[in-house]
């Protein structure tokens, strides 16, 4: 979500005369776009925050700005600990940034950090157009492989750990038509796959009555809207709750080609007393018997999750209702976080946060050894296959190799011409390594 936000936040400021500065330190804007759902994340924005203080006083004209989850959390106090900051604003505020940068470039202090819960209110980013003073939001000369498509922001969950809710808001769903269209706008450029963006994704649900007519759109529904009413290729989302999971969205994983087979379905914990005790809403039972259906409406989908070591009255049985999860589900991947609290969160205010640092960390060392060997072991079984691989760019070691997504989101590197980037090519997987493929053209 935060990537997606930035894209647009870049539009924006290109469309007002901005171009990308070659360091922070030579700009005439710094803008940082903070996370606060964990501890780590707040600490390091405010860190980051606090050294372009820095950066100010050699270039005292520079305008610093803070936008994002920190932003709503922390409000205009950010400006008494940080005097160099001149404009924040909250994850619901983006399209008030011109204004903002008017009033910080007259030298005043400006902020916007009001959730917007109201569906008549909320403008999303992608449906800003040069009618309210942006250009579209297709800026590359050649559009990017993938691209992000916000279609719900907020969430209406309660878990006892989760700061989302009071930072990112209620649920607001948009128009069913608003997103076809920015698919078809972006596939119609030469995208040839989107990722369907919320706090909750799959909690999606648009209706609208009137004496004329009905509409009434699902987060199934929306995905077969977009297949069937676009040119677009491929088709992911991110991030779902396992207590959504319908059977109508197990059935397009069955019956829907453009429906990648992949799901990243975060779990957070194998034991069903720290389940209740976080407020998941389903069990261990009712998670496993999801990831069955999944896996017998598309055999071999990628299965990735997130999870949570060290939550509080987490013991040892608890953890190893986890690992026995794990097994039991063989996730692709994982990303695997120590519990830290979160201010006005249930869990902060009425549960001790009980499990010792070093408990944390031995519990998440051993979580990370068995995930990194299911890892392995699912990689290796893809050598020897061909697959379809979406080529998104050159890898990051710099080798001189392209680096692609197959379907089941598995990242894989081989050697290309720079041209293919942003077709999707046949490859023939020669290599595993943990987090990756190594392959080869198959023409």
């Amino acid at each position: 979500m935060n990537e997606h936000d930035s894209d647009r936040i870049r539009a924006m400021l290109a469309s007002e005369g901005y171009e990308d500065a070659g360091a922070p330190e030579e700009a005439d804007l710094v803008l940082f776009n903070t996370c606060t759902i964990r501890e780590k994340a707040h600490h390091k924005a405010m860190s980051e925050i606090g050294r372009a203080g820095v950066f100010k006083r050699r270039r005292p004209g520079m305008i610093v700005g803070v936008c994002g989850c920190v932003a709503q959390e922390v409000k205009e106090s950010l400006f008494e600990r940080y005097p160099h900051v001149d404009l924040m604003f909250g994850p619901d505020q983006i399209p008030m940034l011109p204004e903002l940068l008017e009033e910080a470039l007259a030298g005043r202090k400006a902020s916007a950090l009001e959730l917007v819960d109201d569906p008549a209110r909320y403008r999303f980013l992608g449906s800003i157009s040069p009618t309210t003073g942006h250009r579209q939001l297709i800026t590359e000369d050649r559009p990017p492989a993938t691209a992000f498509v916000s279609i719900m922001k907020g969430c209406n969950c309660a878990c006892s750990y989760c700061i989302v809710p009071s930072v990112r808001g209620r649920e607001v769903c948009r128009p069913p038509d608003e997103v076809v269209e920015e698919v078809r706008r972006l596939a119609d450029a030469g995208t040839k796959e989107v990722t369907l963006l919320g706090q909750n994704v799959n909690a999606y649900e648009f209706s609208i009555h009137d004496s004329r007519f009905t509409i009434h759109a699902t987060f199934a529904s929306l995905i077969r809207r977009v297949a069937d009413e676009t040119p677009i290729e491929r088709i992911r989302f991110t991030s779902p709750h396992p207590r959504d999971v319908g059977e109508d969205l197990v059935h397009e994983y069955a019956e829907n080609e453009k429906l990648m087979p992949h799901i990243h379905l975060p779990v957070q914990a194998g034991s069903n007393a720290v389940l209740r005790r976080m407020r998941r809403g389903y069990t261990r039972e009712r998670y496993l018997e999801i990831c069955d259906g999944l896996r017998g409406a598309r055999p071999g989908i990628s299965i990735t999750t997130d999870l949570i070591v060290g939550f509080c009255g987490e013991t040892e049985f608890d953890f190893e209702g986890t690992l026995s999860l794990m097994r039991s589900v063989e996730f692709d991947s994982a990303f695997a976080f120590k519990y830290s609290p979160r201010p006005g969160t249930e869990a902060a205010e009425k549960f001790d946060d009980d499990v010792p640092a070093e408990e944390k960390e031995r519990r998440l060392a051993a979580l990370l050894s068995l995930q990194l060997e299911l890892s392995r072991r699912k990689n290796e079984s893809w050598i020897g296959r061909e697959s379809l691989a979406l080529v998104t760019g050159s890898d990051r070691m710099g080798r001189g190799l392209l680096t692609g997504r197959l379907p089941d989101n598995r990242i894989v590197h081989f050697a290309g011409k720079p041209e293919s980037v942003g077709t999707i090519v046949p490859v023939r997987i020669t290599a595993a390594h943990a987090n990756s493929l190594a392959a080869e053209g198959t023409r």
